[in-house]
């Protein structure tokens, strides 16, 4: 598994459902891998097109290439694929991992924020 990408076993799963990139008269003219890997890399960062290390190839193609196949609809039919052999085990949300308000626990309120301030003016008038 290279660093941060799909290994080959995830590769082979998701290859079905991707356009494009197979071998033609000359050869195939785009890479899906590396653009796969760095759509999870982008996803796993947070961090902007600009910020697309060199390796996945430049980010305006990167970037326009990301668009064009939510335009076609790529993307969600390999998440509807993925969803359907999903292994939800390791999942766990509990109030460790979700803080809940102070009121939600039944700590007292202040006075004058029991109603918002629109509905407060408006009440007074």
């Amino acid at each position: 598994m290279n660093a941060g990408g799909l290994s080959a076993e995830q590769w082979s799963r998701i290859e079905p459902f991707v356009p494009g990139g197979r071998k033609g008269r000359r050869g195939p003219r785009s890479n899906n891998r590396r653009f796969v890997d760095a759509l999870i890399w982008m996803a796993r960062s947070g961090g902007r097109w600009r910020d697309l290390p060199e390796h996945y190839g430049d980010y305006q193609t990167v970037k326009r290439r990301y668009y064009r196949w939510i335009e076609m609809g790529v993307l969600d039919g390999l998440f509807e694929a993925l969803a359907q052999e999903a292994d939800l085990e390791w999942v766990s949300v509990d109030s460790t991992s979700i803080r809940a308000q102070l009121q939600a626990a039944g700590a007292r309120q202040k006075r004058g924020e029991r109603t918002p301030r629109v509905l407060a003016a408006h009440a007074a008038a």
